[in-house]
């Protein structure tokens, strides 16, 4: 017969709690300005205009960020 677990397994995991909006925002701002030494709206602006397109060096970071930022995807 199986033995009984001594705890629920979720107890095991680390605990992590939704960002606000606010801290949202911000760490997006902050990748945007780490990785590509612009504003988020500027990332996205260049994002939509295509600039990232042959950058095959930056290619995981961009994909990281823009990830992040669905509103972005469609035109």
């Amino acid at each position: 017969m199986p033995t009984k677990p001594s705890k629920p397994f979720d107890e095991d995991l680390p605990q992590g709690r939704l960002l606000t909006t606010e801290e949202d925002r911000e760490m997006k701002e902050n990748l945007a300005r780490r990785n590509f030494g612009m504003s988020l709206d500027e990332f996205a602006q260049a994002w939509k205009a295509g600039e990232f397109a042959g950058d095959k060096e930056k290619h995981g970071d961009v994909v990281v960020l823009v990830k992040t930022l669905p509103e972005y995807w469609a035109d």
